[in-house]
């Protein structure tokens, strides 16, 4: 169980941190929706979708480390490296 928390935490943590990443490169200069200069739907709506992924995947890893966190502080012999339950 705690290895497969871990392996969550380290795998969504890193698709968060692409994606936003990702975002920053390509679609940094997406403005709000209230601006009254024109801008191309698609790359806004790419945009939209880019941050709610990297939101829920950020909600995600922080779970996962607080599932961890929690199973840590409950468990006194609790390690990474043991057998799977």
């Amino acid at each position: 169980m705690m290895r497969r928390l871990a392996i969550l935490l380290a795998g969504s943590g890193a698709f968060a941190l692409v994606l936003a990443v990702t975002y920053n490169r390509f679609f940094s200069n997406i403005l709000p929706l209230a601006t009254t200069e024109p801008q191309s739907l698609w790359r806004f709506e790419t945009a939209f979708v880019l941050t709610s992924i990297t939101w829920i995947a950020a909600a995600v890893a922080a779970l996962s480390a607080m599932g961890l966190l929690l199973f840590l502080i409950r468990s006194p012999h609790a390690r990474l490296d043991g057998p799977e339950d």
